[in-house]
């Protein structure tokens, strides 16, 4: 059962899933490793086919062809002016680096598939970093289950 909790945690928040992994179910590091990528896999690939059918979804109720009948002026307030600078300047690398760590799976893949899923190798660059994340977490939180509770 509790593997079945980590798997399912994993698939939706993955920095939050290691230290119950490791500090409350006491799982070792290979068991947190393989546990939290099964997760951390199955909620990319939900992710990017809900998010591919809710884009296809969005695009058929408001076609664009709506949209271009009225020219607004678009009013840049300062949110928007930040999530464009933040767009710009971290791009890519920046959703992907910050999906596991500050964002959830689902809204990092919503993202990915919105702005750059044009490419299936996007998805690959986010298993990676979520092999490269899942190491670091698990390691750290494996060392300090080792220092909570004593051992060398």
């Amino acid at each position: 059962m509790k593997e079945f909790l980590i798997i399912l945690s994993a698939s939706w928040k993955f920095a939050a899933t290691f230290p119950v992994a490791v500090l409350v179910f006491d799982l070792s590091f290979f068991e947190t490793l393989l546990y939290t990528n099964i997760g951390g896999l199955m909620g990319i690939i939900i992710a990017a086919m809900a998010s591919k059918g809710i884009i296809h979804f969005s695009n058929i109720l408001f076609p664009v062809k709506i949209f271009r009948k009225r020219k607004k002026k678009r009013i840049f307030t300062r949110k928007s002016r930040r999530i464009i600078k933040i767009k710009v300047r971290y791009g890519l690398p920046g959703i992907i680096l910050l999906t596991h760590v500050l964002l959830s799976i689902p809204v990092g893949v919503f993202l990915l598939t919105r702005y750059f899923g044009r490419k299936n190798i996007n998805y690959l660059y986010l298993v990676f970093a979520q092999l490269v994340w899942s190491l670091v977490f698990t390691f750290f939180y494996v060392k300090l289950f080792i220092f909570i509770h004593g051992g060398v």
